[in-house]
């Protein structure tokens, strides 16, 4: 059974795996060699495993977690609706637009959900107003400013995952 994005149980993706994806996302500086030490296998098997998790697409990347509101900038989630156009003609549009730091396709009431950061509310309505609502295409843009962010289980979709294998088993 192929699980989203395309992970199947077959392909060699396991417990070890699933071990070192929440070690490094406690914190992805961890030396290898201590995560190794943590499950009981060596350094060498960790790099090869993260090396293979990376190749896959499993681990796309390395980012490091700045909490926006201490820099004076703030945070909101910006959903559009998209009428008319396809939407990736309006994601050409969106990605230039320095304010718009992660932009993602949805299903459901908005085809756009970005998270868009401005100095204050005030500029965060000139950008919707002056650039957002030109778009032709966009339609029902509804705002969400953040005001705190609380990570309540890190490692959920991994939950999830080891609930759905044991579905299949």
């Amino acid at each position: 059974m192929t699980r989203p994005g395309g992970v199947k149980a077959s392909d060699g993706f396991d417990d070890k795996d699933l071990r070192i994806i929440m070690a490094m996302r406690e914190d992805s500086r961890t030396p290898m060699g201590e995560i190794g030490q943590t499950l009981g296998i060596s350094k060498a098997t960790v790099s090869r495993r993260v090396a293979k998790l990376e190749e896959r697409g499993i681990i796309r990347g390395y980012c490091l977690d700045v909490d926006s509101s201490k820099l004076g900038v703030l945070k909101s989630i910006v959903s559009m609706q998209i009428v008319g156009s396809p939407v990736s003609h309006v994601i050409e549009q969106l990605v230039t637009y320095d304010e718009i730091g992660t932009i993602y396709k949805s299903f459901g009431d908005h085809n756009i959900v970005c998270e868009v950061y401005t100095v204050n509310v005030d500029a965060l309505y000139d950008m919707i107003q002056t650039k957002l609502l030109k778009m032709p295409s966009v339609r029902n843009v509804e705002v969400d400013i953040l005001v705190e962010r609380m990570v309540v289980h890190r490692n959920a979709d991994i939950a999830i995952y080891e609930g759905a294998q044991g579905k299949e088993g």
